[in-house]
């Protein structure tokens, strides 16, 4: 991952599964982004919910492309 302006927060999922299908997508548009939770992520289970949800950052340079994507594809979620 290339270095990285300032994160921005794009959306918060429930559970890491989503997150983790939201950064695939994002990576193939090639847009770098990373995962933030207090999950112990792959080394826990990835349905579980997590009360504070998975929060999906990306450089804001990137944010309206990701923004737009993950929206039309993610929304309700």
């Amino acid at each position: 991952m290339k270095n990285m302006a300032k994160l921005v927060l794009i959306k918060n999922f429930p559970n890491r599964a989503f997150a983790e299908q939201a950064r695939s997508i994002l990576k193939s548009k090639n847009i770098d982004c990373i995962l933030q939770s207090p999950d112990p992520g792959i080394l826990g289970v990835s349905s579980v919910s997590v009360s504070q949800g998975v929060n999906l950052l990306v450089d804001e340079n990137q944010a309206e492309t990701a923004r737009e994507l993950l929206f039309a594809l993610f929304d309700g979620i």
